[in-house]
């Protein structure tokens, strides 16, 4: 028997009948397995170097990609201020294109196009737009107040007022009071603009709550309110206004014409005589002033008078009303010396009868003969008035008199 022998390699003990190792690999393989090891070693150093590299590449691309978006985002900007809507909306375009999904950009395309007027493609692309950017950031309150333009342009109020309290309560960069508050006062506008003027009222009352010290917007925020025929709130608006500013001209014809609408016309003449001496060219507010310093002046109702002195006013009232009588008459062709079913000549008649005892030496004594001459003038004036055009002047007084019960305040 064949002694056995033990492998110079691995020590191990040869099988009978074996000439090589079976624990051992061939000398191929070990040759093989070497360089095998050698090879990924080398694919491993490789990759090392590799992948850095790569990251490099990529991240310029990618850098190379934000600039790109970046210059064409601000060559749309330049064409927008501009005014050059096709080559801004194509910018703002290929800035998306190096940059998707990218919300400044898709905002800044949704404006453009909704700048686009009689277009319909053009505000129902802006409108896709800005609903995937809502629909990301449901709180944005400029998103929201895109949107709300859009619907009042497509006189959808359902939409608008939903967008523009989502702008009015949304989230806001900057200045987040100021631009609620420009939010709302769109609100107005779109609000007064569609005739509904109680809710515009409310929005304006809520705004008066919180306005800042700034007399021009207290100013503004008060004519509107003066527009809702929200005389009261108005003039508390004014009033802050000219606590900061006393020679604010609008305020104070603000304020003048809030006392006016109210019947208060002493105060109204204080203001509206303050405003029309800063500014003589206001006609509005310079009309309201003589029409309450003519009121004033023809007033027999007002306090610390003498009987004589409400006595003249009283014969100058009613030969006023007397004289309109019988020009809104003339104007329609009505006949006064004939007897009719007409209103005016039926005034006509009480009139005539009252006229010969409407001398201020009656007057004078006969407190209830002036009521009643009173009352007959303001009646011809409110029936003129239905039946004929606006008056002016005394008439106008006489008019404004007759709606506040009393005459004017003292």
């Amino acid at each position: 028997m064949e002694p056995e022998r033990q492998c110079p390699t691995c020590g191990r003990k040869i099988p009978w009948g074996q000439t090589e190792c079976p624990f051992c690999p061939a000398r191929g393989w070990r040759f093989w397995s070497l360089r095998r090891d050698a090879f990924l070693l080398m694919v491993f150093v490789f990759l090392l170097i590799l992948f850095p590299m790569t990251g490099f590449v990529v991240r310029n691309y990618f850098e190379l990609e934000k600039s790109f978006a970046e210059d064409w985002c601000n060559r749309g900007e330049a064409d927008l201020q501009a005014n050059r809507l096709v080559a801004a909306l194509a910018d703002f375009r290929t800035a998306l294109s190096y940059s998707h999904n990218n919300p400044q950009y898709e905002l800044r395309l949704a404006q453009a196009l909704a700048r686009v007027r009689d277009s319909e493609e053009a505000a129902a692309e802006a409108r896709t737009y800005l609903l995937s950017l809502l629909e990301r950031e449901p709180g944005n309150g400029l998103v929201n107040l895109e949107l709300a333009r859009l619907a009042a342009r497509n006189h959808d109020p359902t939409d608008a007022l939903l967008y523009y309290h989502g702008a009015i309560y949304g989230a806001w960069a900057g200045d987040q009071g100021a631009k609620r508050r420009g939010a709302r006062l769109e609100l107005v506008e779109f609000l007064l603009g569609i005739h509904q003027t109680d809710a515009a009222r409310a929005e304006l009352i809520a705004i008066g709550s919180s306005l800042p010290p700034d007399p021009a917007l207290q100013t503004k925020v008060g004519n509107l309110l003066l527009q809702v025929k929200g005389y009261d709130d108005a003039l508390k608006v004014f009033q802050r206004a000219l606590s900061e500013d006393p020679l604010q001209v609008a305020a104070l014809a603000g304020a003048g014409e809030c006392y006016f609408q109210k019947g208060d016309y002493v105060q109204a003449l204080h203001f509206l005589t303050r405003a029309a001496q800063q500014n003589p060219q206001m006609v509005r507010t310079v009309a309201m002033r003589d029409a309450a310093q003519a009121i004033l002046n023809l007033d027999p109702y007002r306090r610390h008078l003498s009987n004589a002195e409400r006595a003249r006013r009283g014969v100058l009232a009613f030969n006023t009303a007397f004289t309109r009588l019988e020009s809104c008459a003339a104007a329609k062709g009505i006949d006064l010396n004939l007897p009719g079913s007409d209103p005016l000549q039926k005034l006509f008649i009480q009139a005539t009868d009252l006229q010969p005892r409407t001398q201020q030496q009656y007057l004078t004594r006969d407190s209830e003969l002036l009521s009643r001459v009173m009352d007959v003038a303001f009646e011809i004036e409110q029936t003129s008035a239905h039946a004929c055009s606006e008056p002016h002047g005394l008439d106008l007084a006489l008019l404004l008199l007759a709606r506040e019960p009393g005459g004017a305040r003292p």
